[in-house]
């Protein structure tokens, strides 16, 4: 895989009242290091506001993502174990719960391919199903 890749995130959130979609595509870098995935890229909510940098890493069926910016968190996402973490927001603070179903992680030459399906609480209350779709593209 090369430095310089193509990234595109699809996330779905599933609820009693519908679902949510978001999408990004967007430049970003790859390394690999110690045997761990390591993934950055710049997202851009607001053009008034300077971008969230996002870093993700992949090891040992376990994936990490750290967002920093307007908006700060760092979440643990493995297979069968809840997670909590703090999600500091321009508008307060939320403790989000994450208990992952399922990760698939593929690799090739040139593309990675990483899915998460998990359960979403917020402060203690669940908010519903939620899924993530990455692909990593060589580029």
């Amino acid at each position: 895989m090369t430095k310089n890749v193509l990234i595109n995130v699809q996330g779905m959130q599933m609820n009693m009242n519908g679902s949510d979609n978001v999408e990004i595509t967007t430049m970003g870098t790859y390394y690999f290091k110690n045997g761990k995935h390591y993934i950055y890229y710049e997202e851009i909510l607001d053009c008034s506001e300077p971008p969230i940098k996002n870093w993700i890493k992949i090891y040992d069926n376990k994936v990490e993502v750290c967002k920093k910016g307007a908006s700060n968190v760092q979440m643990f996402f493995e297979t069968g174990k809840k997670n909590m973490s703090m999600y500091k927001t321009p508008f307060g603070t939320i403790e989000i719960g994450i208990c992952v179903q399922e990760i698939e992680f593929q690799e090739t030459e040139c593309l990675i391919k990483l899915e998460l399906r998990y359960d979403l609480e917020m402060n203690g209350d669940f908010v519903g199903d939620s899924f993530i779709y990455m692909t990593v593209e060589a580029k």
